[in-house]
C-alpha cells in the first residue's frame, strides 16, 4: 500500500472541520435567539405597559348612585412573556352628574385599603387615622397626598380605568 493513498488531501479536513465549526456555532446562535426572544419581549413589553398604561373595563355607569362612592371590581388579565393571569382589582367610584372619578382603592400613605364611612360622609383609612373628602382631599391623617385618583373614560355606558401601580408615602403621584 502506497503512503500518498492513505492520506487525506488537507483541504478536505479543512473544509469538514471549517463545515462543523460554523454548524456549531449557527446552531449556538439560534438556540440563543430562540430563548432570548421571551426574556426580550417580557423586558420591553413590560417597560411599555407600565409607561403607557391601559385602560380596562370596569362596568356599567347608569347603576352608580350620584354622589355617593361605589366600590366597583373588575378582572384585569397581565401578560408576562408566556405567563397569563387574571386579578381582581378594584376602584371606588364616584358618580357627579356626567362626570365619573376613579380612586385608587390604596391609601397613599402606607397601602392599606381605605372604606367609605356613610355616616360621616368621607374616607377612612383604618391603619393610621388618614381621612379623605369624598373628592379625594386629605382632611385628617398623615396622608402625604389625596387620593390617587385613575384617568377615566366612559364609552357606550361602560366605565373604563386606566390602571396603575403607584409609589406610596411620598406627596407626589409618581407611577411604579
Amino acid at each position: 500500500m502506497d503512503n500518498s493513498e492513505s492520506k487525506i488531501p488537507e483541504k478536505h479536513g479543512q473544509s469538514r472541520r471549517t463545515f462543523l465549526k460554523l454548524g456549531t456555532g449557527a446552531a449556538a446562535g439560534f438556540a440563543s435567539m430562540v430563548f432570548a426572544i421571551p426574556f426580550l419581549d417580557s423586558l420591553i413589553s413590560q417597560s411599555l405597559r407600565v409607561k403607557l398604561g391601559k385602560y380596562v373595563k370596569v362596568g356599567p355607569v347608569m347603576f352608580l348612585p350620584n354622589g355617593i362612592p361605589e366600590k366597583m371590581f373588575f378582572d384585569e388579565n397581565d401578560q408576562d412573556a408566556y405567563i397569563d393571569q387574571t386579578e381582581r382589582r378594584d376602584v371606588w367610584v364616584v358618580k357627579d352628574g356626567n362626570d365619573v372619578a376613579a380612586f385608587s382603592p390604596i391609601c397613599p400613605h402606607l397601602g392599606c385599603r381605605y372604606n367609605w364611612d356613610a355616616q360621616n360622609q368621607h374616607f377612612v383609612c383604618p391603619c393610621h387615622g388618614s381621612v379623605f373628602a369624598k373628592d379625594g382631599k386629605v382632611l385628617h391623617g398623615p396622608a402625604p397626598r389625596p387620593l390617587d385618583k385613575f384617568s377615566t373614560k366612559v364609552q357606550g355606558g361602560f366605565l373604563s380605568v386606566k390602571w396603575e401601580r403607584l409609589k406610596l408615602g411620598i406627596s407626589k403621584k409618581e407611577i411604579i
